[in-house]
């Protein structure tokens, strides 16, 4: 099998997943990942200080999502690009409800597409591979285990609509067979392997519960199938060995990602229990109902990753050992 070779750009690498992906990208031998460049977008944090982010052939660059500023220059600096994996976005739903024109600006990737189409049409010869970070909350989360070409999207609140908009932003203005949406659910895992993110992790929030004493409460109604960062970046990672740069794909646009467990709050919680030995008998049970978040968010947004996981082989781990691998108990 020929070795494949890589030019990468991690729109939103300084992200909690991009660092995953950045992190297994420089640490491959330079004759199989040539140049790796990522973007950042806050001013005062600015680019990674890493050992691993400090070789010649990683790079970074300053991108504002929203506005295109230093898009152009980006993409220009690291063509020709083979790999393009759009991590950008605004993910809370509750922040994506109250700037909701701020939320449609940084999660659809118009100025990405335009930077790369704008390379293309002078005269690169093949476009590269564009993997969009998608959500499953581009269902409106009525019925369990959606299928991607089955079950019409329908979100029902402005992070999901702003996702699907991507979705559809990317299918008509990028080149057909060079792209393709991963509809994440719950990404999971340690803190990113490079630089700590500021917000808490919905695991320490879980195993601080079980420390106390006290009642604490967890959704019985939505359920999710949440997946290690660790299985994304091997989703992506065998999606570009895949696609080449011969031809075009003849994959679906879009795929479910997800683990393989369907699981509410209340089941994370429990589980994550039985994996550290300890007991569940603070974790209380309500309906997602006694508690008014400021934004609608969908019950239960399940779904089937078959299809991609049998085209990229890739056997995404289940809730407890995505626990064990996020809490040190296991091996990456």
């Amino acid at each position: 099998r020929r070795r494949v070779t890589m030019r990468v750009l991690i729109v939103g690498g300084s992200g909690y997943l991009g660092q995953f992906l950045l992190k297994y990208l420089l640490e491959r031998p330079e004759d199989e990942v040539i140049a790796v460049g990522y973007t950042y977008a806050d001013e005062n944090a600015g680019p990674i200080d890493h050992p691993l982010t400090k070789i010649d052939r990683c790079r970074a660059f300053r991108v504002d999502a929203a506005t295109g500023e230093g898009m152009d220059a980006c993409v220009s600096a690291m063509a020709p690009l083979d790999l393009v994996v759009n991590c950008a976005a605004m993910s809370s739903p509750g922040k994506c409800e109250k700037e909701a024109k701020l939320a449609m600006a940084l999660n659809v990737p118009t100025h990405l597409c335009k930077s790369l189409m704008n390379r293309h049409q002078q005269g690169e010869a093949i476009a590269p591979l564009l993997v969009h970070l998608s959500t499953d909350q581009v269902y409106d989360g009525e019925s369990p285990n959606s299928v991607e070409d089955v079950n019409a999207p329908s979100p029902v609140n402005t992070y999901g609509r702003s996702k699907l908009n991507a979705e559809l932003h990317i299918a008509e203005n990028y080149v057909a067979g060079r792209h393709v949406s991963l509809r994440s659910s719950i990404i999971t895992g340690s803190q990113p392997p490079l630089r700590p993110v500021s917000r808490p992790l919905f695991h320490d929030f879980i195993v601080n519960s079980l420390k106390g004493d006290e009642a604490v409460t967890f959704f019985e109604d939505e359920y999710r199938c949440p997946i290690a960062a660790v299985d994304i970046v091997a989703h992506i990672v065998a999606l570009s060995k895949l696609s080449g740069k011969d031809a075009k794909t003849d994959w679906l646009m879009r795929y479910n990602m997800g683990g393989p467990d369907r699981l509410s709050r209340v089941d994370m919680a429990r589980q994550t229990a039985e994996v550290l030995g300890v007991s569940d008998a603070n974790v209380e049970a309500v309906s997602s109902a006694s508690v008014d978040r400021g934004v609608i968010s969908p019950a239960d947004i399940s779904m089937l990753s078959n299809k991609l996981n049998s085209l990229t082989l890739v056997s995404p781990m289940g809730w407890k050992d995505q626990m064990r691998l996020a809490l040190g108990m296991a091996e990456m």
